[in-house]
Formats: structure tokens, sequence, C-alpha cells
């Protein structure tokens, strides 16, 4: 996978909930996802990607963390994932989303968004296409973990 793809998720990442969580993630050390892999997480929300790339992008919060991420977006404290967690979860996979379509667009990139999809659970798995690589960026924040993943292709679009 071009590494000019994966930077621009990590970039608007650190924005995103630098800006709307008033948190400062740290980045770990970046890895090629494998097929089986269950996700690092106990909510995931995932954001397809279609254009002259194509695939998804996807960030999954342990429990600890996205309840102090939300209690700091909804200004109200969070000590279960109900449905506004939900939500703030599904608004940062775009906020990301939406930072690195702006970041790629001046490279070159085009590509559309779609909605997100939030996925609550322990062990849940993000499946991938086996031609698309999965690259997975840990991060690690006062408040716990998580992990943001890309899995995109270059696509030959006229």
């Amino acid at each position: 996978m071009n590494v000019e793809l994966i930077n621009p998720f990590i970039n608007a990442t650190v924005n995103a909930l630098s800006t709307m969580a008033q948190i400062s993630p740290r980045r770990g050390i970046p890895y090629i996802k494998k097929e089986d892999d269950v996700t690092m997480g106990d909510i995931s929300a995932v954001i397809g990607i279609t254009g002259k790339i194509t695939g998804w992008a996807a960030v999954s919060f342990q429990k600890k963390t996205v309840l102090k991420i939300a209690t700091n977006m909804l200004s109200e404290e969070k000590a279960f994932i109900d449905a506004m967690v939900r939500d703030a979860v599904g608004e940062i996979v775009n906020m990301i989303a939406g930072g690195a379509k702006g970041e790629l667009s001046q490279k070159g990139f085009s590509f559309k968004i779609a909605i997100p999809t939030v996925i609550v659970g322990e062990n849940h798995i993000l499946s991938q296409k086996k031609d698309v690589p999965c690259i997975a960026v840990p991060f690690t924040t006062d408040s716990g973990e998580f992990t943001v993943e890309v899995c995109l292709k270059e696509e030959n679009v006229s």
C-alpha cells in the first residue's frame, strides 16, 4: 500500500481528537493487519471509500477510551456505550475520513466517503478483501488505546 494514502488518516485522527475531544493521541508503530485479526476495541466505526482509491477506514476504541472521548465531546459524563456514544464514534470516523480526503485531494486523489457504520462488541472482526492491504495504526492516550485501520487500494479510474 502506498504510504502516501496512510499519513493523511494519521494526521486527521490526531487533529480530530485533539480538537473535538481535547485529548492528545500518541501514534504507535503501524503494522499490516492479517485477515483474521480480531479488532482491538469494544466499539468501531467503519466508513467506505470509493473513487480513485477504494476500500475503507475504521477507528476502534477500548471502552474506557471511548467513554472519555465521548464525555469530552459531549460535555456530559458517559459511563456506558449508549446511542450518543455510538453517534460520537461515527462522527469521529467521519471527521477522520473528511480530513484525510481534504489532504489526499491536494495530492490528486479524488474519492467519496460513505455514511459510517458503528459496530459494538468485544472481539469483533473488521474484514478486508484479500487483494486490499490493511494497515493498522495503534494510538495511546492518557485514557486508553484505540486503533485506526486503513484498507485501501488505488483504482485505475478514467
